[in-house]
């Protein structure tokens, strides 16, 4: 084999072969300068091991005081400890949470802008607004669904109504008297409202507004009658005598109000929409970060604390993956489309 070898391979003199040598060397380099060039510029800076190097902007399709809002707070402070880098809130309220989506879709898809939102934007709008300017299912990318919000709706003590049925029958004597608010036409309290009126005759105006704070405000100062929302933004006020609860539009009691029935329980074949919160990315976000995301807001919902804090407002901890929620996603999508269909509740 040696004397093989010997007769084929004969050492090459470098020396004599400089020029060509230094040549093959430049091709190499431009060759490999070239293929820098063609990557995407995160790719060149940093790799999505290394995420996240800068701090990140988390926008929230609602205002301060919704409850989405509440629940981004909780993730992004805990994310920021986690990661060591500023996760920052950034509010985008309007068109029932789809102008946070707007800005959401134009950003790069570098992981840098993360959407906080919820069915109403995402699942929802698309079917009540034209021309929204997204797509969920061509534009984000699911990362994981947070939680479940429990709501309920309630009233201003100036009316005097405490009851479900009392609230029906006075709406019919009353025709023109009642009006209920929402953070906007297409949200999910929207929804079950106007389901609850299809179902059971109820007579009352809906009312858009762009947060649940500010229709809140107005029921409590009686210059609006009532008001369709999640536990965690009424809950204060019902306990300081604020607002008075009707009924619950879960799936079951409120922990917080056992005594309160359900609308489903009053009301024969009601079955309310429940909410979904969620965060997702532009779509072209690299998958590893979408991993990452979503394995930290995972660890970041199994903290007791967390839990303790969830079980507390009234959200139920949800933690699907990027496949699962994209699954509800579709689902809600086309189940939804259908109801705001039936409902006649396109504005556009």
């Amino acid at each position: 084999m040696h004397h093989i070898l010997s007769q084929h391979y004969r050492p090459i003199s470098v020396a004599g072969h400089a020029p060509q040598l230094r040549r093959c060397l430049r091709v190499v380099a431009a060759i490999a300068l070239a293929g820098m060039a063609s990557l995407p510029l995160h790719a060149q800076t940093s790799g999505p091991g290394n995420y996240p190097e800068r701090p990140v902007r988390l926008i929230v399709s609602y205002a301060a005081g919704n409850v989405t809002d509440s629940l981004a707070r909780i993730v992004s402070d805990k994310l920021s400890a986690q990661w060591g880098q500023a996760v920052t809130v950034e509010n985008r309220p309007g068109q029932g949470g789809s102008i946070g989506a707007q800005t959401a879709v134009k950003a790069p898809a570098d992981g840098y802008t993360l959407l906080f939102s919820a069915m109403a934007a995402m699942a929802i709008n698309p079917h009540v607004y034209s021309n929204l300017g997204y797509d969920v299912r061509k534009d984000f990318a699911p990362i994981i669904n947070v939680a479940y919000p429990s709501s309920l709706i309630v009233a201003t003590p100036a009316l005097k109504i405490n009851t479900f049925k009392g609230l029906v029958d006075y709406s019919k004597a009353h025709p023109t008297a009642l009006n209920y608010g929402t953070a906007g036409n297409g949200t999910v309290p929207h929804l079950n409202m106007e389901a609850i009126k299809e179902l059971t005759g109820l007579i009352a105006q809906h009312v858009p507004y762009k947060a649940a704070s500010a229709v809140m405000t107005d029921v409590m100062g009686g210059r609006l009658q009532l008001q369709g929302e999640s536990v965690a933004v009424v809950m204060p006020q019902i306990k300081a005598g604020n607002l008075v609860p009707i009924a619950a539009t879960s799936l079951k009691r409120l922990p917080q109000l056992p005594d309160l029935p359900t609308v489903s329980e009053l009301v024969p074949g009601y079955v309310p929409v429940v909410p979904w919160l969620g965060i997702f990315a532009p779509v072209g976000t690299p998958p590893a970060i979408i991993a990452k995301v979503n394995q930290d807001v995972t660890a970041i919902l199994n903290m007791p604390d967390v839990q303790q804090r969830f079980a507390t407002v009234g959200l139920t901890t949800s933690g699907d993956g990027p496949q699962e929620f994209a699954r509800t996603i579709n689902n809600d999508y086309e189940r939804l489309g259908k109801l705001v269909k039936q409902l006649g509740l396109k504005v556009d």
